[in-house]
C-alpha cells in the first residue's frame, strides 16, 4: 500500500513536470520572440500536450506487466512467450521510466521554487519605498475592473535637487476596446490626476485591434494631462494594429528628451519595443553620460538585457502581471525570456532598476489575483542605503 501511495505522488510530481515543460515552451517559444501577430509556433499549443501526457504514460505497460506475471504460477513466468512480451514491454518501459524521472525532476524543482519564492523572498531592491497595498477579491474573482493605484518612492543620490518631489503616473497595456466600460476609463483618468503628476508615461499597447484606435483619444486621453506632458513608446500590439501616433501624446522611439526645471535637467529615453520593434539603446541614450541620472521606458522587460548602462528608473509593461495568477504557484503564463521572474513589480538587474507593472487592460477580459494598475512614483534625492 505504502509502496504504490508513494509511486501514485511520483506520477503526480510527474505531472506537474509535465505542465512545467508546457509553460516553459508557450512563454518562451510560443509567445516568445516571434515578429508577426501570429506565432510561428502556435501548433506547439496542441501537440505538446498530447505528447507529454504520452510520454510520462509510458509507465503503465511495465505496471500492467507486472501485475499479470506476479498473478499466474512461477512455473508460467518464464515461458517462450513471457519473454517475448516482456522484451517489447521493456523497451517502452525504460523510455517511459526515464521521462517519469524526468517530469517528476521539473515538477520537484518547481515546488522548491515556489517555496522559495513564497516562503523566502529575496529582499526588495535598495533605494524604493512602497505602499502595501490593499487586499481585495477572492482567488476566484474577475479584478478586471478593480482598479489599484500603487505609490512608490525612489530614491537616487546625485537626483537634481530641483527633481525632488517629481511625481511620474505610469500606465501600459490599456488594450483599449469597445467591450470595455468607459466608466473604467474614466476612472483610471481620475486616479492619475488626482496624483497630479509631472508627467505621464505610456508603456505601449494602447489597444489590441486596429478598429479600436480612435477611442484610445476619446477614452484614454481625454482629460488626461502632466506638467511636462506625455510620452510613450510602441508595444507589440501597437505594431501589429498599426498605431503610431496619438494627439497630444510624443513617441520616444530610440530617442530622449530632458525634462526641466530651472536650470536642472533629467533625461528621459524610450527604447523601442525589443523583438517587435528595432531597438538601439545607444541612439536612445545618445548625449547622455553613463554615469548620469536617468529615467527610461520600454514596453518588454527582456529589453533589459540588452541595457549595460545605469538607469535610476526603467519602466516596463508587457506581461500583465500574468493576468491570471495562481495560489502558490502565481503567475504561470508570462511572455517572457525570463518568464515569471520578471512578471511584476521592483528588479535590480546591474546598473538598472526596472519596474514591471501588471497594466491596465487584459486580453481575454479576465484578471484573478492580479488587479490592473496605474503605478505611481515620487523620485527623492538622498542615499540610497537609508
Amino acid at each position: 500500500m505504502l509502496v504504490r501511495a508513494l509511486f501514485a505522488a511520483f506520477v503526480l510530481l510527474a505531472l506537474l513536470g509535465d505542465a512545467r515543460i508546457f509553460l516553459f515552451v508557450m512563454n518562451r517559444v510560443v509567445f516568445g520572440s516571434h515578429r508577426q501577430e501570429k506565432s510561428p509556433w502556435h501548433w506547439l499549443m496542441w501537440t505538446v500536450p498530447p505528447v507529454l501526457l504520452a510520454l510520462t504514460a509510458l509507465f503503465w505497460p511495465l505496471n500492467q506487466w507486472l501485475d499479470r506475471l506476479f498473478s499466474v504460477p512461477a512455473i508460467e513466468r518464464l515461458t517462450p512467450e513471457r519473454v517475448a512480451e516482456l522484451a517489447w514491454t521493456l523497451t517502452l518501459a525504460k523510455i517511459g521510466v526515464g521521462w517519469l524521472l524526468i517530469a517528476a525532476a521539473v515538477g520537484s524543482s518547481w515546488i522548491l521554487d515556489r517555496i522559495r519564492a513564497n516562503y523566502l523572498p529575496e529582499p526588495p531592491p535598495v533605494g524604493i519605498r512602497s505602499v502595501a497595498p490593499g487586499a481585495r477579491g477572492g482567488a476566484f474573482h474577475n479584478q478586471v475592473y478593480d482598479l489599484e493605484v500603487t505609490h512608490h518612492e525612489v530614491i537616487v543620490d546625485d537626483l537634481p535637487q530641483a527633481f525632488d518631489g517629481y511625481r511620474i503616473a505610469f500606465l501600459t497595456d490599456t488594450h483599449v476596446a469597445s467591450f470595455v466600460r468607459p466608466a473604467f476609463y474614466r476612472d483610471v483618468v481620475a486616479r492619475v490626476q488626482s496624483f497630479d503628476p509631472d508627467v505621464v508615461l505610456f508603456g505601449g499597447d494602447f489597444v489590441t485591434w486596429h478598429r479600436h484606435i480612435p477611442l484610445v483619444r476619446e477614452r484614454l486621453l481625454d482629460g488626461l494631462s502632466a506638467r511636462d506632458g506625455i510620452f510613450a513608446v510602441l508595444g507589440n500590439h501597437d505594431y501589429w494594429a498599426g498605431l503610431r501616433e496619438l494627439p497630444g501624446v510624443r513617441f520616444l522611439t530610440n530617442e530622449r528628451v530632458f525634462l526641466r526645471r530651472g536650470g536642472d535637467v533629467l533625461p528621459l529615453a524610450g527604447i523601442d519595443e525589443v523583438y517587435r520593434g528595432t531597438p538601439d539603446v545607444a541612439r536612445a541614450f545618445a548625449g547622455i553620460d553613463d554615469g548620469a541620472p536617468c529615467l527610461a521606458i520600454s514596453h518588454h522587460p527582456d529589453i533589459v538585457d540588452l541595457v549595460r548602462r545605469r538607469i535610476d528608473l526603467l519602466l516596463c509593461g508587457h506581461t500583465h502581471g500574468g493576468q491570471i495568477r495562481l495560489p502558490f504557484f502565481g503567475a504561470v503564463v508570462v511572455p517572457s525570456q525570463h518568464e515569471a521572474e520578471y512578471a511584476a513589480g521592483f528588479h535590480r538587474v546591474g546598473p538598472v532598476l526596472m519596474y514591471v507593472s501588471r497594466g491596465i487592460g487584459a486580453i481575454p477580459p479576465l484578471r484573478i489575483l492580479c488587479r490592473p494598475e496605474v503605478a505611481t512614483f515620487t523620485l527623492r534625492r538622498g542615499s540610497r542605503r537609508e
